[in-house]
């Protein structure tokens, strides 16, 4: 099997200055659909090495694991947790509506339903934690 072009310019451009630097490159994100895969360069260390050894380490994320696991952490329903979702991602109501095949009105409804069970008065609070939350749960 053959590394996709995007990796191997990746592996190109960042190898030789991430050696010579001895500093970890910055992450190329893939994405496919709903789903993200991230890569990073990562300098093996270890007290009999020279430090020539770099791992690629590669990091799989979609938009229904995340909206699952907001659901599971912020007790939310599916629906609700996937209008919270799309708030975070910078929607509108009327946007929301078209992804999930609802109304603005409705979308609306779910909203206020995650208002309360959150605990706050605004889109932007709600979506405030929700990405504490996404943030929680990427660094495990």
């Amino acid at each position: 099997p053959q590394a996709p072009a995007a990796l191997l310019d990746w592996l190109r451009r960042h190898v030789a200055d991430a050696q010579e630097r001895r500093i970890e490159p910055p992450a190329l994100d893939v994405a496919l659909g709903a789903r993200t895969l991230t890569l990073r360069l990562h300098q093996q260390t270890g007290h009999d090495d020279a430090g020539d050894d770099w791992l690629v380490i590669m990091r799989e994320t979609s938009d229904a694991g995340v909206i699952e696991a907001i659901g599971l952490t912020l007790k939310l329903t599916a629906r609700e947790a996937e209008v919270l979702y799309w708030v975070v991602k910078g929607k509108t109501n009327r946007d929301i509506g078209e992804i999930v095949g609802s109304s603005p009105a409705t979308v609306k409804k779910h909203l206020e339903r995650v208002y309360v069970k959150l605990g706050v008065e605004t889109r932007t609070a709600a979506a405030g934690v929700a990405m504490q939350r996404i943030r929680a749960l990427q660094s495990r």
